[in-house]
């Protein structure tokens, strides 16, 4: 099953796919780069799609696809466009306990992807490469972006 598959067949996200980065507001797509467009293979806003069934959950942002030259399968990089601080540390690590509990009740064919957690801020980054806060989100499985997303043809991991 692709991504598209895994999506039209997640309730209530039957009818989210969208080609590339369509899913995207467009003030947060310029905030992702892909090293070839023709291998993002779709995306979804989540909190749009999920508002009406869970209004009042910390609902994460958006998914999207991408299938890198080296692999077999559509990695999935989860992304949440959220202030930066050390003040929104909880509020998006909330978020992220919501996607992982929703992923496990509902969205069960989309764990079956390799997966990226992604925090990008809205505006500059306040943390250092070596902050006690980038050491937290580490150890929850989060992966701050300062700079944006830069998506690469090739996953060397």
């Amino acid at each position: 099953m692709d991504f598209k598959q895994a999506v039209s067949t997640t309730p209530h996200l039957e009818q989210s796919w969208q080609v590339g980065l369509q899913a995207l507001k467009k003030k947060d797509r310029a905030r992702i780069e892909s090293a070839n467009t023709f291998d993002l293979k779709g995306s979804v806003d989540i909190d749009t799609s999920l508002k009406k069934c869970e209004p009042n959950a910390s609902r994460w942002d958006y998914v999207i696809a991408y299938k890198h030259s080296n692999r077999n399968r559509e990695h999935l990089y989860w992304v949440e466009i959220h202030p930066s601080g050390d003040s929104e540390i909880n509020v998006v690590l909330n978020k992220l306990e919501w996607l992982k509990n929703w992923l496990d009740r509902q969205g069960k064919r989309l764990v079956v992807f390799q997966a990226d957690f992604i925090w990008i801020p809205t505006s500059g980054t306040t943390f250092t490469r070596n902050a006690k806060q980038m050491k937290i989100l580490a150890q929850k499985g989060l992966i701050y972006k300062g700079a944006g997303l830069k998506i690469p043809a090739n996953r060397s991991d």
